[in-house]
């Protein structure tokens, strides 16, 4: 049964101080033993949670607890697990988001080491395996998690041990390049890159709260910047963390891990041991810089000295420490594949000028993000994870944490802006299409994240079908439809071939294919057109046809379409008017003995027709032929003859 005490969760009776835990193994399993005893006999099982205060970290008796960095939800001083109750902040191990942890191999003679004096400024070390002395803590786990919040880069550390010694001595050593495999004994060198970092916490009990270090590897200058070596490489002067940059806590009570494996498990006052740390603060992450590191690990040194030797480890997992992400634009056009530019604007930043790759920003395609080209010829996207720039692709690597908007121009002729969709990865990296601005993609960058936005652009290209119809008795027979679309669903077709169409823009230009002449099913199909509204005219009738009297009509282009089938063409239908022969004649039958008068117009009217009127003579003859032929109707023609 876990040590706990009569006031639930950890809590110390009243006026009772705090035990410094220097007594010896015996001793306390004696105080664990009389306060299990306790336990039984007045204790209910909810008393087993951390303290209801929720502050497990306590000096001279009274709770010593730190409430969250400025700008962090992070309960880093509170010396527990559990974000309930949330009087130190809102996050917690057990719910806060990109944990990594590492897990120590199985206490006992399977356990690994650092060994034959190994200290903090060898890059060459050695690992054995057998127990851990009584007097060195053995680690069991550690765990590591990270964060980018108003505009500040946070790293949360947290260890725990299976002895119970007075003080605690751990560095977490944290490198930009992955490690060596430590599970295995032998020779080892780790792989160390200058700005390599090294957290310590070094906790004496009944020394006040932890002191939380940070130092960083140097490979080149004088010896004087290291801390504790003569020679480069080494671990440089070591800052002491500040409270308003790092705060950190020590369990005093018995807490409850709930984290897997094995979970949830009891851990004994002085077992548990975690930090906060501002790492922008601390200026780990200097403006207009990106470090990235992906590996961590924690050891313990045998005494609060820097140069005493390093034992127990837990042995290096992977982690995502960074202060940059990535920014991915991306150029679609529909259909895929045509040869089109499109500019776009950002307010990603340029990087220095003649700065060497890689820089801040990286862009592989076009090197000034604030401005650049992207064109879908090929038609094809690079493969993921996208680690480079192609034509239709602007890949920016290094992009500091932030906010930014990527803008496309003006679109070409015949082009639209179809649809912007953005995706993200990694905690607090976001990409939207602005809600006022279509064609503007609203990023937010978090350090690690990746932010990919399409823009499609639809080549807006349609057709107009024109069709001629025009009256035709042959397609009127009894139980004949009428003409449909200039032909005839009878036994005979008529010819509307011919019909002569002029098509303009709305700026009075004449398109390509115009004039478009009809065939003999009365239509014909002009493509190619950007959206837009057109004027056609008819200019020339098919023969034996009159144009309408309206012979202009206004048509819109909305719709992508061909006049090969594909889409359906804006359409456009004169209905032209048959023309007939007409020709009236009167003549004497003895040459010259009378003349006649022939009038002609149409029923109802006084307006002539033809050459109407004609005579007196001998013969007349009124007609109206040709291109002057006579639409259907009625028509009177008078024929006066001599009296």
């Amino acid at each position: 049964m876990s040590v706990a005490d009569t006031h639930g969760a950890g809590a110390r009776p009243p006026g009772r101080k705090p035990s410094r835990f220097l007594a010896s193994k015996r001793t306390w399993g004696a105080m664990a033993a009389a306060a299990a005893l306790a336990i039984t006999i007045a204790i209910p099982a909810i008393s087993f949670a951390d303290s209801g205060t929720g502050c497990d970290f306590q000096q001279n008796g009274a709770d010593a607890c730190s409430g969250p960095l400025t700008g962090s939800t992070f309960a880093g001083g509170d010396g527990n697990l559990k974000v309930s109750p949330p009087t130190f902040g809102t996050t917690d191990w057990e719910n806060v988001a990109g944990l990594s942890k590492g897990i120590d191999l199985p206490s006992g003679s399977g356990d690994n080491a650092f060994g034959q004096g190994t200290k903090e400024d060898n890059p060459n070390v050695s690992v054995v395996s057998g127990s851990i002395p009584p007097n060195k803590s053995d680690l069991t786990r550690f765990y590591e998690a990270s964060e980018f919040a108003n505009s500040n880069n946070y790293l949360y550390l947290a260890w725990e041990r299976t002895n119970v010694l007075g003080s605690a001595n751990f560095d977490f050593e944290i490198n930009q390049k992955t490690q060596p495999d430590l599970t295995t004994t032998g020779p080892k060198t780790l792989n160390r890159t200058a700005g390599d970092l090294l957290v310590t916490f070094d906790f004496t009990n009944g020394g006040g709260r932890p002191t939380i270090g940070l130092l960083t590897w140097v490979t080149s200058g004088a010896a004087s910047q290291c801390f504790s070596s003569n020679t480069v490489p080494c671990w440089g002067n070591r800052k002491t963390l500040g409270a308003s940059t790092a705060i950190a806590a020590v369990n005093t009570d018995t807490v409850t891990d709930p984290i897997n494996p094995s979970a949830p498990r009891d851990l004994a006052g002085l077992t548990f041991g975690e930090t906060a740390i501002n790492l922008t603060a601390a200026g780990v992450f200097p403006a207009g810089t990106c470090e990235a590191f992906g590996s961590a690990f924690v050891r313990s040194r045998s005494s609060a000295s820097f140069t005493a030797e390093i034992k127990d480890f837990v042995a290096p997992i992977p982690v995502n420490i960074s202060n940059c992400g990535t920014v991915n634009i991306i150029k679609h056009t529909d259909p895929r594949g045509i040869d089109q530019n499109f500019g776009y604007t950002s307010t990603i930043p340029d990087p220095p000028s003649g700065a060497t790759p890689p820089t801040t920003p990286d862009c592989t395609l076009d090197t000034t993000p604030s401005s650049f080209t992207l064109n879908d010829k090929n038609g094809v996207d690079p493969t993921p994870p996208i680690t480079a720039g192609t034509a239709n692709t602007e890949h920016c690597a290094n992009v500091p944490a932030g906010s930014y908007t990527v803008t496309e121009g003006a679109e070409p002729a015949s082009f639209t802006l179809a649809s912007l969709a953005c995706t993200a990865t990694g905690t607090g990296s976001s990409g939207n299409q602005d809600a006022t601005t279509p064609a503007q993609a609203d990023i937010t960058v978090a350090p690690g994240g990746v932010v990919t936005c399409t823009y499609t652009n639809q080549r807006q290209l349609g057709a107009i079908e024109i069709t001629k119809t025009g009256k035709d008795k042959n397609c009127t027979a009894a139980n004949t439809p009428p003409i449909t679309n200039g032909v005839c669903t009878g036994s005979a077709t008529a010819d509307l071939s011919g019909a002569v169409f002029s098509i303009k823009d709305s700026n009075g230009n004449a398109v390509p294919g115009s004039p478009a002449t009809t065939g003999a099913d009365g239509t014909v199909c002009v493509g190619s057109l950007p959206f837009g509204t057109y004027s056609v005219q008819e200019t020339a009738a098919p023969d034996g046809y009159a144009k309408p009297a309206t012979d202009t009509q206004s048509v819109a282009v909305s719709a992508n379409a061909d006049c090969s089938g594909s889409g359906t063409p804006a359409t456009a239908t004169f209905n032209d008017t048959p023309l007939t022969n007409l020709t009236v004649s009167a003549a004497a039958q003895s040459a010259g003995a009378t003349n006649s008068t022939i009038t002609c117009t149409p029923t109802g009217s006084n307006t002539n027709i033809g050459n109407s009127p004609q005579g007196p003579s001998d013969p007349a003859t009124v007609t109206a032929t040709g291109p002057n032929g006579l639409p259907p109707g009625s028509y009177t023609c008078t024929i006066v003859i001599d009296p």
